[in-house]
């Protein structure tokens, strides 16, 4: 069983995300921030390629969230 966590990035569109992403995550988001950042487009790419699929699609309280509890 893999552990998630939701998160949000700058422009509030939410993600379920495993825990172990969750530092990479926010350190992205973090240089995306950053404007004059030399590796702004390469590193938008790289948040997308690693992210996108974690992308919920619309406000977390609209996503069923299934959990394995024994």
């Amino acid at each position: 069983m893999i552990k998630v966590v939701a998160v949000r990035d700058d422009s509030s569109h939410w993600y379920v995300i495993p825990l172990e992403m969750k530092e990479e995550f926010f350190k992205l988001q973090e240089k995306l921030r950053s404007d004059d950042y030399p590796n702004r487009y390469d590193d938008e790419d790289e948040f997308i390629e690693k992210f996108s699929k974690y992308m919920t699609g619309g406000d977390l309280n609209n996503i069923q969230l299934y959990a394995d509890i024994k």
